[in-house]
């Protein structure tokens, strides 16, 4: 029985009536060492993004052995999807954090555990040719290593059409149509509107042959953004908020990832591991699912890229997907 008090925000509390606190002991005693204790724990509330539920990180000093250490952990309430996928991928080895919970059966959001994957780097200082290299390769270890998995995922929703259509009309529509009437948005990307309308107009229809795609089959992250590729102790690439994971066409991954060119690249790292796909196949695959990429991925950026350069640089980006 854990005892003491903790420090959480301003509030504190005993350790025994804490299950954040629990998971947290148990977690570092499995992946740091099974002899540390947790003395102190300050959290901060995140609120990042649609998946946020309860998520926190948490500054926790641990002695192990009379040696003291402050340690960075993520929690939040997470689906089923993620609870399980992050399982599984570890057990594969993939760059994906550690992560720990009580409940990895129940179809309800439990509460997870999660290693806190850049809290030590430096992004000011990266190789970045080097970390697209490593990420390409684990990227395509995950593809690989799932290829073909559909049994054994019986539980993964589906990337099919269902889903596509409610990014598309669910998710960008709605947005995308509010953006029009904004006159800041028409001066400045209003000469994108005509071939943006045509492509989504098509998107649906045209997207078929990528879902139908079988050979291309696996476990797909399906949520790529940059804020979910995170740079790890300077020198490594993990993925991580694999909540919108489905089984499908890892077409739906690499275009947000790689332009064409790494996407060749990423083609010949599938191929060394066994999975083959001819030229005259994947780019035409890879066009189609860029310009659906590039449309459902521009529905934050559309909302905030007046405030936000960076958002104007990512409607920029997806912009010029959608109607390449």
């Amino acid at each position: 029985m854990l005892t003491g008090w903790i420090w959480i925000g301003r509030v504190d509390m005993k350790l025994e009536d804490n299950e954040i606190l629990e998971l947290i002991q148990e977690s570092t005693k499995q992946f740091i060492s099974n002899t540390a204790i947790v003395l102190e724990m300050e959290s901060t509330l995140l609120n990042t993004g649609y998946q946020a539920v309860g998520l926190s990180r948490h500054k926790v000093l641990i002695d192990d052995q009379g040696t003291k250490e402050y340690i960075s952990l993520i929690t939040k309430m997470a689906n089923p999807t993620e609870r399980r996928i992050l399982h599984r991928l570890f057990l594969q080895s993939a760059n994906v954090p550690y992560s720990r919970t009580h409940d990895l059966d129940s179809d309800d959001r439990a509460l997870l555990c999660i290693q806190d994957v850049d809290y030590k780097t430096n992004y000011q200082s990266l190789n970045f040719e080097m970390l697209q290299k490593k990420e390409m390769h684990a990227l395509a270890y995950i593809h690989k290593m799932n290829h073909g998995s559909r049994e054994a995922l019986s539980w993964l929703p589906l990337a099919n059409h269902d889903h596509i259509e409610q990014m598309i009309y669910g998710r960008w529509k709605p947005v995308w149509e509010e953006a029009k009437h904004n006159e800041q948005f028409m001066e400045t990307f209003g000469q994108y509107i005509p071939e943006v309308e045509a492509v989504s107009g098509s998107i649906v229809n045209d997207i078929e042959v990528v879902l139908n795609d079988e050979h291309s089959h696996t476990l797909i992250h399906n949520d790529l953004n940059p804020g979910n590729v995170l740079v790890h102790n300077n020198d490594d690439v993990f993925f991580i908020d694999w909540e919108e994971a489905r089984y499908g066409s890892f077409f739906l991954d690499i275009p947000l990832r790689f332009e064409l060119k790494q996407a060749r690249a990423y083609q010949d790292v599938l191929a060394s591991l066994g999975l083959e796909i001819p030229v005259d196949r994947f780019e035409p695959l890879y066009a189609i699912a860029s310009r659906y990429l590039g449309l459902r991925f521009m529905t934050w950026n559309l909302g905030a890229w007046t405030s936000s350069p960076s958002a104007k640089d990512g409607l920029q980006k997806y912009l010029n997907m959608a109607t390449s």
